[in-house]
Order: structure tokens, then C-alpha cells, then sequence
């Protein structure tokens, strides 16, 4: 019979969970403005969007604090 050990659930101190995520996340993806975007270039915009709108659209959802 195989026993898997699994540490999914263990409680964690602060300072360790620093060390596994990796600290302070500072850049944050925001859906609402990448769609926002998306959804006024489809509907305001040509027949499509380009694939610089779509870069445009992807690049401005990043917040960097």
C-alpha cells in the first residue's frame, strides 16, 4: 500500500509564509480594467481588435505599486 505524506494543510507561521510566497506581492493583474478595455475596443472599435490593442489592453492591467 503507498502512503503519501501530504503537508498541504499544515498551519504556517508568518515569517515562513514571507519565504514561500515570496514576500510582498507589489504587481497585481486587474480583470476588471483588461476587460474593460477588451470590451470598449470591441464595441466602440472596427470590426476586431489588433494584436497591439490586445497588448495594450494586457500591458495597462498591471498595477505596480
Amino acid at each position: 500500500m503507498l502512503v503519501i505524506n501530504n503537508n498541504l494543510f499544515t498551519e504556517v507561521a508568518v515569517e515562513e509564509s514571507a519565504t514561500v510566497s515570496g514576500g510582498q506581492v507589489t504587481n497585481l493583474f486587474n480583470l476588471d480594467q483588461y476587460l474593460y478595455i477588451i470590451g470598449a475596443g470591441t464595441t466602440f472599435g472596427n470590426s476586431g481588435l489588433t494584436t497591439d490593442e490586445v497588448q495594450f489592453a494586457f500591458e495597462s492591467a498591471f498595477g505596480f505599486d
